[in-house]
């Protein structure tokens, strides 16, 4: 029997009494303590038994008990992350198991997690976690679980969203400028494992920014600032082409949401060498996919 049958089973049968000593238990194993004390075994197990639980059916008092402790295993969660992020040993498998407990936790939406404080909390995570001299391997694994966090915010939290959506975008732009930095030209150009890993987080950040441009009333007002951040980062670095191309075609769906207002705005607000980067976007912007989706628009009317 599987390991997850296995807690499902023990769930199903427990008395409300055991599965609260359960829950104790596991916001035991998460105490802080124990990565101050080195005993990641302990803290690993405690995260996945918690990710275990909330693949159980629960109901009744169990079901009460559990979300009744979901803000102390957030907290918990949160805390333990910041600890694994300064041991680089631990990085890959600890962090990775804590973001992908978060996003199932996030998942069950605001009629559960009905406070947006402990929804907001998972923001420090997503900015604690490290994305830099990780192996190309761990590099996904991160890049993919601070993504499912975000899509879980996003999709399962409009309330957060419409209170928090500056920290939603600053988690998001972490994603933005690491990917730009390690989407970098480098040599010939031609394809390897790092690059094809490298294409996969771009295509995760265009998929992300085709979600922000669905979620129009919560985000419309901002767009103009993720254009600005988006150029700004892009003025640094030459991105290898079909890095580009993910990501251009990402940044064309928030300038969808951009008024002739909001492109003036730009102009005269950015920086010089930075205005020639949004004016060139534009340009492409209009040629490409503006003409194109207009074109789109008429034919289907």
């Amino acid at each position: 029997m599987q390991l997850a049958e296995l807690v499902a089973q023990l769930v199903k049968n427990c008395t409300h009494d055991n599965f609260c000593a359960i829950l104790r238990m596991v916001l035991g194993g998460l105490d802080i303590c124990n990565a101050w004390e080195q005993n990641i075994k302990q803290v690993m197990s405690a995260v996945i038994l918690v990710k275990l639980l909330l693949g159980c059916p629960l109901s009744g008092e169990k079901e009460k008990a559990f979300w009744l402790s979901s803000p102390q295993l957030i907290t918990a969660l949160v805390m333990q992350a910041k600890e694994a992020s300064q041991e680089h040993a631990v990085i890959p498998t600890l962090l990775v198991l804590i973001l992908e407990t978060a996003a199932v936790l996030l998942r069950q939406g605001e009629g559960i997690l009905s406070n947006p404080h402990h929804v907001t909390l998972v923001f420090s995570i997503l900015l604690t976690v490290p994305l830099d001299h990780l192996k190309t391997e761990d590099y996904y694994s991160i890049f993919l679980g601070i993504h499912e966090v975000l899509f879980s915010i996003l999709q399962c939290h409009p309330k957060v969203m419409l209170k928090a959506a500056p920290s939603f975008l600053c988690s998001f732009h972490k994603l933005v400028v690491s990917v730009m930095h390690e989407g970098r030209q480098k040599g010939d150009g031609g394809m390897t494992d790092e690059l094809g890993v490298i294409l996969k987080c771009a295509q995760l950040v265009e998929r992300m920014y085709s979600y922000i441009a669905a979620k129009t009333e919560e985000l419309t007002v901002l767009s103009s600032f993720i254009v600005g951040q988006y150029v700004t980062e892009l003025q640094k670095v030459t991105l290898h082409p079909a890095v580009k191309k993910h990501l251009t075609e990402g940044i064309y769906q928030i300038l969808d949401l951009c008024i002739e207002r909001d492109v003036k705005f730009l102009n005269a607000s950015l920086p010089m060498g930075v205005r020639e980067v949004l004016k060139e976007l534009y340009s492409d912007y209009t040629h490409y996919h503006k003409t194109l989706k207009l074109g789109d628009e008429k034919y289907t009317a």
